[in-house]
C-alpha cells in the first residue's frame, strides 16, 4: 500500500478503509464489527486531528519540534511576554491607559481600567495554561519520550486494544517472520492499515507491534 498525501479527496476512515479492516481480520460484517470499527475510527479520528494540530514528525503535521525547542518558545514567546504585561496592567500603571480628554469627552476607548481587569485575568489563565503544558513537556523530556514516538505506540496500541476487547478470541499474534518482508501476518497487516489511515504513512512497526502486545497482555492479565 502507498503513502497517502494530506491533499488527498478521501474520507479518513471511511467505507474502502473499513472494508479493508475488515478483509484483512477477516471478520464478518455484522454488529460486533460495526461496534469495534465505530470505536476504533472515532479514536483514529482524534488522534489525527491531533497529529494535524500539534508539533510533530509526521507530514500531515505543521511542523516538527522537539521538547526542549517547544518549552523555550512558550518560555520566551508566551510566559515571559506574560510576565510583563502582568507588570504593566498593575494597578498603579493604569492612568496610562486613559487619555483626559477621552474622559472629558466621555468617550470610551477599549481600553479603560475596568476592561483591563478582564484582560488580565485572561492574562492569568493563559499562563496557567501554558505553565501546565510545560511541566508536561519537561516531564516528558525528563523520561526521555520523543512526540512522534509516542504518538506512534499510541495508535498501534488502541489498534490492538480495540480489536482484543471486541473480539477476544482472536490471536493476538505478531504472525510469521519473512526474510525479504520481515513481520508479516494478519494482525500486524490490521495495525498498519489502521496507522496509514491515522498518520497517512505507511510504517513497517514491527517494534511498537512487539511492544504493544506484551503490554496488551499484560492488562489482560490484570483484568482477569
Amino acid at each position: 500500500m502507498g503513502e497517502r498525501s494530506d491533499e488527498d479527496c478521501y474520507e479518513a476512515f471511511g467505507d474502502e478503509c473499513r472494508e479493508d479492516v475488515r478483509v484483512i481480520l477477516g471478520l464478518a460484517d455484522d454488529d460486533s464489527f460495526q461496534d469495534f470499527w465505530t470505536k476504533l475510527r472515532e479514536e483514529c479520528l482524534k488522534v489525527r486531528r491531533s497529529i494535524k494540530t500539534s508539533p510533530n514528525g509526521f507530514r500531515l503535521a505543521r511542523f516538527d519540534m522537539s521538547l526542549t525547542q517547544r518549552i523555550t518558545w512558550l518560555q520566551r514567546n508566551v510566559l515571559h511576554p506574560v510576565d510583563r504585561l502582568e507588570s504593566a496592567l498593575a494597578d498603579e500603571n493604569r492612568p496610562n491607559f486613559v487619555h483626559w480628554e477621552d474622559m472629558l469627552q466621555k468617550r470610551r476607548g477599549p481600553y479603560l481600567p475596568d476592561d483591563l481587569d478582564a484582560i488580565s485575568s485572561g492574562l492569568v489563565e493563559l499562563k496557567e495554561q501554558v505553565r501546565d503544558l510545560v511541566y508536561s513537556l519537561q516531564t516528558e523530556k525528563d523520561q526521555n519520550i520523543k512526540t512522534t514516538d509516542e504518538i506512534r505506540y499510541y495508535i498501534v496500541y488502541n489498534a490492538i486494544w480495540d480489536l482484543h476487547e471486541y473480539f477476544p478470541d482472536f490471536p493476538l499474534s505478531r504472525g510469521s517472520w519473512d526474510p525479504e518482508h520481515k513481520q508479516v501476518g494478519i494482525l500486524p497487516d490490521y495495525v498498519r492499515r489502521v496507522f496509514l489511515e491515522t498518520t497517512g504513512e505507511h510504517e513497517r512497526l514491527d517494534g511498537p507491534i512487539k511492544l504493544a502486545l506484551e503490554d496488551v497482555r499484560k492488562s489482560q492479565r490484570k483484568t482477569t
